[in-house]
């Protein structure tokens, strides 16, 4: 197979386009500004276009590195994108319907078990392989991400509590990365056997692809990090006043 051409994963469009009717018809009594339709709309796009395109194609049949930045998009950054196209309203709904009755201290656990279950060895080759298996590794780093962002977006954790979270979310994530970076063989029979793109050696590959994924997940947590600092010190800066006051 053309390492350009198109794949096609109906599930993936079909889940996009539930996603998108849910929305909007959601928005006729709840209107989203502008930004949160944004967001969400691309949210889905990196979900839709990511396992329906040449990334797919290359990810599937010749490259880990590929394969890595797939993970990441729908993992981490494309559930944050649709997590923050919700408006408070669509976000009690949801909590409403269960997700309010989850606690932070077991969606972690959920989230890097998901995250390191399905980049071990035998899964993942045996995905590659069946290449059905693929949707599943895919759906549930989508179910996991949107779970790990939910707590984040719908403002149930305090400053203290979220940079918490986050931090120990991206510590705790960071060592598969590094494994990928540092590591002198490689982990997965699949790539070691595909068909090679570019003149990298199946050792070179994932030790790029480490590369990359960590540092899609240190941009995406430092900028959410960065976000509940400045939460933090806006709280902080209220409070002055009132301590000023009192004395």
């Amino acid at each position: 197979m053309s390492a350009t051409a198109f794949s096609f994963e109906p599930l993936f469009l079909a889940l996009a386009a539930a996603g998108a009717g849910l929305y909007w018809r959601a928005s006729r009594t709840d209107r989203p500004p502008r930004w949160r339709i944004a967001a969400f709309a691309s949210g889905l796009f990196l979900i839709a276009a990511s396992l329906n395109s040449p990334l797919e194609t290359i990810a599937s049949h010749y490259l880990l590195l590929m394969h890595l930045l797939q993970n990441a998009l729908v993992a981490d950054v494309a559930p944050l994108l649709v997590m923050l196209g919700l408006t408070p309203r669509m976000r009690e709904k949801l909590s409403r319907l269960g997700l309010g009755r989850l606690r932070s201290r077991w969606i972690l656990p959920i989230w890097l078990a998901a995250w390191y279950c399905t980049h071990i060895a035998p899964f993942y080759d045996w995905a590659l392989r069946t290449g059905w298996g693929l949707n599943i590794e895919h759906g549930t780093l989508i179910a996991a991400g949107l779970l790990f962002w939910w707590p984040i977006v719908s403002g149930r954790l305090a400053p203290p509590a979220g940079l918490g979270y986050l931090a120990v979310a991206f510590i705790g994530s960071s060592f598969l990365g590094l494994a990928y970076i540092f590591s002198s063989s490689a982990f997965y029979t699949f790539y070691e056997q595909a068909p090679r793109l570019w003149g990298l050696s199946p050792v070179r590959d994932q030790n790029l692809g480490g590369i990359l994924m960590n540092g899609e997940q240190t941009l995406v947590f430092l900028l959410t990090i960065g976000w509940f600092v400045l939460r933090l010190l806006d709280e902080e800066q209220a409070r002055e006043p009132v301590s000023l006051s009192d004395s």
